[in-house]
């Protein structure tokens, strides 16, 4: 349904179904198709001025490319959705992936000991 919807109106809907498809795409280990469906949905959420929506997005292809081994660009990610979260007003999340990101990093300098 949300494809379809997606299809009639694609600024309301087009990021929303590209981050479904990611989520889908990286639960079913189709890891490339994932992380192509996660840089579209980032940048449709961009480009239709959705910023929680982008926050979002960069937050989820955070874990997508942390859990793929790549801490750098899952760091990039995270910091960008803390950007956009803190641009939306939600300063509690920021506070929370703040916490998690400088957790990441601990353990990552921790672990390279």
């Amino acid at each position: 349904a949300l494809k379809k919807w997606a299809e009639s109106s694609q600024w309301t809907f087009q990021n929303k179904w590209y981050l479904l498809e990611a989520e889908e795409l990286y639960c079913n280990n189709d890891f490339d198709a994932a992380k192509t469906y996660y840089e579209k949905a980032i940048a449709a959420a961009k480009s239709h001025k959705f910023v929680h929506e982008e926050a979002l997005a960069c937050e989820l292809a955070g874990y997508f490319h942390l859990e793929q081994g790549e801490a750098e660009k899952a760091t990039e990610l995270f910091l960008l959705a803390h950007e956009k979260y803190h641009e939306w007003g939600a300063f509690e999340k920021c506070n929370s992936l703040f916490k998690f990101v400088e957790g990441m990093i601990s353990l990552s300098i921790l672990g390279s000991r």
